[in-house]
Formats: structure tokens, C-alpha cells, sequence
């Protein structure tokens, strides 16, 4: 690189107050240089090595790497030191630069070493996503290092610039969503890549904002981090450490020439972390640092402000607001009309049409003219009719699949959503993007962070966790044992939140006949292979109608179902299998582990009631029945109950989970829980020939 700056430095360095004169611009000039050209990196490792430094922003052509490279590589290890790992970072730099408008200038070195064939299929291509609305990738080297020293580098033909088809299967069609993919030379265990990147932000998504991330901890180990943030003195960051218990992150910070802050992080000898089956996302439990010149009511407030010009409506809204409330009978039935409308009517699409689009929501009046958008369109024009509707609304900024971290004001959202008022003051949430919801908002955002953008700002706060009985199915049976031993029966199955939810997905999927088959074969596998569907309806139709609760009714037989044995008859309750129990069956897969490091993320909580009566041919009394199971802890709930009535036996379960996310403690009671209810589903109840065996 050349000394010279870019013309987006120039103009940058040119807004930076003048009031600090031509000292401030030339340290900034000067930092942006040794960030991005120049600056030597002291590596700290084991024995002699401590005190070695490498440039590590040289472009200088090489046949060899240089000794103190490879004597890092080697030092790093190999599969012997790290048997459940396919790679290992040897050092991993990142410097990035904030100018006061929020702009920022972030520069990043790594040198990888690959341990098995994995990773050498793995590391052929290696893509980097960027927005060109908001900054630019300059790949200023990447080379592939080889066990014996030799070097060979990537060159520009290796590189192509092309549009991101990742998004397009979410129907987000956005142009300036692009990515730079760098294909690598032959590549063989044991050989290292080391590249070099520079990043430049052409405008921050929200104006003088400082928000800034560096992780210290992966999924394979890290022998070595180090992380540098710059900012105008002015400025001071709220920044945390997340996830290190033993205090390896270590921090200084300094002062230049009374016009620059420094903060600086490094840390060694970070293991990895170590996934589980249907753990939380894993930024939840890595080392990292967040770091933010903001709070969470300035932050509301700028993307309130950022988006009103863009939520106002016009007589083509007022006009269907009208026309979706005229037959509501309160102030809930007219929030649902608007809302399933957002959700259904208005097609998740997404078109570039402006600058940020990641946060700023398109005018609400071409959304409506064009019945499409995405989360943050589709949200500010829910917000919108509902506001001329008379209820107070807002849009709000959330994250429904990852956590967000209350201590740092830090851009962790990935989702917009809405919330209104009713005349009486009560919240309800809203997520236009989901088009099966009967509660409007589907419960994988239970005990999720949300941030309301209001004027004057508001506070992050994390939205409730509902009971388990808001989110139950129902399953209801009636049958007859006829004296032949042949099983009739008709079962009911509906349900109240996500068991509703869950039930329209996998349905809408499916045509009618579909449906028949998808139940004969759950009934074949769980309780008889011998059933037959005799008839099956679902309602309502269409299954998109959120009105009206689903109804599936099933009715079937099974020959010879019941044994009889000399005087004993022998039966099982059907339901009691759990073979009309689908969120069941689901929960059976969660505890493959016999203990858990994280917490099992079920995302909501859930529940089921079932309830059969069998009505039995005369002349059989009972001998035995099943065990009556009562089982309650932090994790979950079970109950099963069997009794007699003259000719009649009911047999009566329920199960709920409490916890969106069951934490490792709680896992074995939860664990137990499940395997026992699996368990008493193989209960047999033995009758008796009246007058017959005792």
C-alpha cells in the first residue's frame, strides 16, 4: 500500500472538528496507515518465541515464509494436540478505526492452520458477504503457506465478486447483497493460509453510532486475539468481556496526543467450544466483547427517527383499515383483522429500493401498493394501519433465534416486529411475518429481547414466558372394544399457541389424501399395523384461516387389536402411545444426551392433555391396570391416570415443559421426565372374565 489516502479518507478526515486543528486529522491519518499498512504485531507464545513480531500487512512477494511463521505454525499443534478439532487459528488480529460520524475503517489478519482433509475441502473457497451499501472489501493478500515453507498466493483472477444467492430461498432479492469468493490453491493437511483483509464503511447504518464486536473464541481453537478499537477522544465505549470465566481476555487503554482513544484486547490459548444437539445459538456461550458509545434509548430513538418519513399513510390504507374493522365487535378483533392482513395479504418479498435497507423500512405506501416486503417493511405498515385504526403502535427491533445482551447497546437484532395498545392499555405483540399464528406472535419470541422505537427512546426489555397450558394440545378419544377384539375408534386433535401453530405447518403442506397417508402410517408404526383410517377431516379450510382453532377428527379400526387370552382380555389405550400426539413425539428426540454442558433450546414452552374412553364388551371386570404416574419438577410435568367404571376405562395424561430453555441442572429431571412417559406408554390393562380367573 502507498501512503496516500483514499478519497473516502480525505472526505472523512475532513469532517473531523476542526476545533482540534490539523493535530487530529494527522493522527488520524497516521493511525489509519499503521492500522492498515504498517503496523508490527508482537506475538506472544511459548519459551523463546515470546517477543517475535511479524508484519503482518506486507505485500511483499515470497517464496519462503519466513522462520518465525512457520515455528508458529508447528507450535500450534496438530490433531495429537487437538483431537476434535479440524483447524487452528494461530493469531487472528483486528484493528477498526470510528470516525465521528460512525463511519469506520476496520482491518483484519489471520494465519490458519489445517489439520485434516476436512478442513482442506472446507478452506477451498472461502466467501465474504458484504453490503455495497454500507462498505467495501479490499483483500489485500491471501496466501496458502505448505509444510515445507513454500508460499503460494491467491492473485485477482482467484477472486469473483458475485450477487449472494444464500437470501434468494428466503425471498430477499437485494442487489447491494453481494459477496467476494476467494479460491484457494491446492490445499493438504498441516499447511497454514494467512490473508489479510481491509474493511471501509460508506455510511453506518445509524449516524454516530460506535458499535463494534470482536470474538476471541470459535468452534476450533485459538491459540492467539487480539482486537483494537479507535475512537475521537470525545467518545467513550460501554464495552464488556461475555463468556470468560477465567479472565484470559486482557485489557489496557490509552490516550493519543489527548485527540484519540485506544482500547485494546488480547487473550491466548482459547479452547473450543464444543457444540451440543439443539443447544442455543453458540454466540450465547463464546468469548467475546461487545463494545457501544450508545444506550438503548438513543438507539430506540434513531431508528424511530430513521424510520418515520417512511410510515405515513394514504387514503389506500385509511380505506382498508376501514374496510377490516366494519364487522369487529372490540378492540382485539380489529387488531387481528389489520395484523392478519400484514401477515398474509402483504407477501414476505424483498426489493432493494433504498439505502440501509437492513434497518430502515420502505415508504409504507409502496409496500402497500405493492403487497410486499420484508420484516421491517411489512411491520411499519402494520404499525401504521394500525395506528390509524386508533391504536397506538410501534415497530420494534428483536431477535427471536439468538440472545441479545442487555449490558452493551450493541446492534444484536436480526428481526423487526410490532406492538399496539387497545383502549384499555393492554400489549399485544405482533410478528406480521408469520402467516400461522393464531396469537399474532408465534412463541419462539418467548423471554426474547425486544426494543420498542418510540420518540424519546425505550428501554431493552425481554418479552414474557407464557405458560405451558397457552400452548397445549389437546387429544381427545372414543372408542369400543367389540367382542371379537376388534378396536373402533374416533379421535379429536386441536390445540391452543404453538400445538396449533405446529399442526397448521405440517398440514398446509400436505393434500388431503397426503394427510390420510401421514396418519395410517403413524397409526401403523405407534399403535397397530393392522389399522385402517375409516374416515378424516381437518378444519378449517383454507388452514390459513386464523380464526377458528384446527380441528383434525380421526376415525379408524383395527381387527383383532384386543388378546384374548383363556379368561384375560388384554388392551392398550391408543393415545396412550402418543401416536396423535406429534409435539410428543418431537420431544422424544431431545434427550439423546445423558447430560448437557448448555441448555436444551426448545424455544417456547409447550403442553399436551389427553383423554380417552374405552367402553369394553359386558362381562369383563379389571385384574390390572397401568401405573398411575405423577411426576413435577423445574423442567416439566407429567401425569398419567387410568381408572374403571363399570364397562368403561378412561385412561387421562398430561405433559407440559416449563422452560423455554432447560438449563444443564435441570436436564436430568427433564430427561427422566420424558423416558418415563415414553415408558408407561407400553402399559397394558388386563381384564377378567367376570366369574372367570382371579
Amino acid at each position: 500500500m502507498t501512503g496516500r489516502l483514499t478519497m473516502t479518507e480525505t472526505i472523512i478526515l475532513s469532517q473531523i472538528s476542526t476545533s482540534q486543528g490539523g493535530i487530529l486529522r494527522q493522527l488520524a491519518r497516521i493511525l489509519i496507515l499503521m492500522s492498515l499498512a504498517l503496523a508490527l504485531a508482537i506475538i506472544s507464545s511459548c519459551g523463546a518465541s515470546r517477543g517475535l513480531s511479524i508484519d503482518r500487512w506486507s505485500i511483499e512477494p515470497m517464496e519462503r515464509a519466513p522462520d518465525l511463521i512457520m515455528q508458529l505454525i508447528e507450535n500450534a499443534g496438530d490433531r495429537t494436540d487437538w483431537p476434535n478439532a479440524h483447524t487452528v487459528t494461530v493469531v487472528d488480529f483486528d484493528s477498526t478505526f470510528f470516525y465521528p460520524d460512525g463511519n469506520q475503517v476496520s482491518a483484519h489478519y489471520s494465519l490458519i492452520k489445517l489439520m485434516t482433509m476436512k478442513s482442506t475441502k472446507d478452506y477451498g473457497t472461502i466467501p465474504l458477504a458484504y453490503d455495497t451499501q454500507q462498505m467495501t472489501i479490499d483483500i489485500v493478500y491471501v496466501r496458502v503457506i505448505y509444510p515445507d515453507s513454500s508460499v503460494a498466493y491467491v492473485t485477482e483472477d482467484d477472486i469473483t465478486d458475485e450477487t449472494m444467492d444464500t437470501y434468494a430461498g428466503m425471498d430477499i432479492y437485494w442487489s447491494n447483497l453481494r459477496q467476494k469468493v476467494i479460491h484457494l490453491p491446492e490445499l493438504q493437511v498441516g499447511c497454514a493460509i494467512e490473508f489479510a483483509l481491509r474493511i471501509e464503511t460508506v455510511q453506518p447504518m445509524l449516524d454516530d453510532m460506535m458499535d463494534a464486536r470482536f470474538g476471541f473464541q470459535s468452534s476450533e481453537p485459538i491459540m492467539r486475539t487480539e482486537s483494537k478499537l479507535v475512537v475521537p477522544i470525545s467518545e467513550t465505549m460501554n464495552w464488556k468481556v461475555f463468556n470468560d470465566p477465567e479472565g484470559k481476555v486482557q485489557f489496557a487503554e490509552k490516550t493519543v496526543k489527548d485527540s484519540l482513544r485506544v482500547y485494546h484486547w488480547w487473550g491466548e490459548g482459547f479452547e473450543p467450544l464444543v457444540s451440543e444437539d439443539a443447544m442455543p445459538d453458540a454466540g450465547e456461550f463464546l468469548t467475546k466483547v461487545l463494545a457501544s458509545n450508545t444506550t438503548w434509548e438513543e438507539y430506540s430513538q434513531r431508528v424511530y427517527e430513521l424510520s418515520k418519513p417512511n410510515m405515513v399513510a394514504d387514503d389506500a390504507i385509511r380505506e382498508t383499515v376501514a374496510d377490516l374493522m366494519k364487522d369487529a365487535e372490540s378492540d382485539y378483533d380489529s387488531i387481528r383483522s389489520i395484523a392478519i392482513y400484514a401477515a398474509q395479504v402483504i407477501r414476505y418479498i424483498g426489493i432493494s429500493l433504498g439505502d440501509k435497507e437492513g434497518i430502515t423500512p420502505h415508504d409504507v405506501r409502496k409496500t402497500f401498493q405493492a403487497q410486499s416486503g420484508v420484516c421491517k417493511d411489512k411491520s411499519a405498515l402494520l404499525a401504521v394501519m394500525l395506528n390509524e385504526a386508533g391504536f397506538e403502535s410501534y415497530v420494534a427491533l428483536s431477535n427471536p433465534m439468538q440472545h441479545v445482551f442487555y449490558d452493551v447497546a450493541s446492534n444484536q437484532f436480526n428481526h423487526m416486529i410490532v406492538v399496539a395498545y387497545d383502549r384499555a392499555g393492554n400489549e399485544i405483540w405482533m410478528d406480521p411475518t408469520d402467516a400461522l399464528s393464531m396469537d399474532l406472535l408465534p412463541a419462539y419470541h418467548m423471554n426474547k429481547a425486544v426494543l420498542i422505537c418510540k420518540e424519546g427512546g425505550d428501554d431493552l426489555r425481554y418479552l414474557p414466558v407464557l405458560p405451558p397450558e397457552t400452548q397445549s394440545g389437546s387429544i381427545t378419544a372414543e372408542s369400543r372394544i367389540e367382542p371379537n377384539g376388534d378396536y373402533i375408534g374416533k379421535v379429536t386433535i386441536t390445540g391452543k399457541g404453538i400445538y396449533d401453530q405446529l399442526l397448521r405447518l405440517i398440514f398446509q403442506q400436505m393434500e388431503a389424501t397426503q394427510q390420510q397417508r401421514f396418519w395410517t402410517e403413524m397409526i401403523k408404526q405407534q399403535v397397530h399395523p393392522s389399522a385402517r383410517l375409516t374416515d378424516y377431516s381437518i378444519s378449517p379450510s383454507p388452514i390459513e384461516n386464523l380464526w377458528e382453532a384446527v380441528i383434525i377428527e380421526i376415525e379408524y379400526e383395527i381387527p383383532d387389536y384386543a388378546i384374548v387370552a383363556g379368561d384375560y382380555l388384554l388392551v392398550r389405550s391408543p393415545l396412550a402411545t402418543g401416536a396423535f400426539d406429534i409435539m410428543g413425539l418431537v420431544l422424544g428426540q431431545t434427550v439423546g444426551l445423558a447430560e448437557r454442558n448448555y441448555p436444551l433450546n426448545i424455544q417456547f414452552t409447550l403442553g399436551s392433555e389427553s383423554r380417552e374412553t374405552i367402553t369394553l364388551p359386558g362381562g369383563y371386570t379389571s385384574k390390572s391396570l397401568p401405573e398411575i404416574v405423577r411426576m413435577d419438577n423445574d423442567a416439566a410435568e407429567f401425569f398419567v391416570d387410568y381408572t374403571i367404571d363399570g364397562n368403561t376405562i378412561t385412561y387421562e395424561s398430561s405433559f407440559n415443559v416449563k422452560q423455554p430453555q432447560i438449563p444443564p441442572e435441570d436436564y436430568p429431571d427433564y430427561r427422566n421426565t420424558i423416558r418415563k412417559s415414553s415408558a408407561v406408554s407400553q402399559g397394558m390393562i388386563i381384564l377378567t372374565e367376570e366369574g372367570g380367573a382371579l
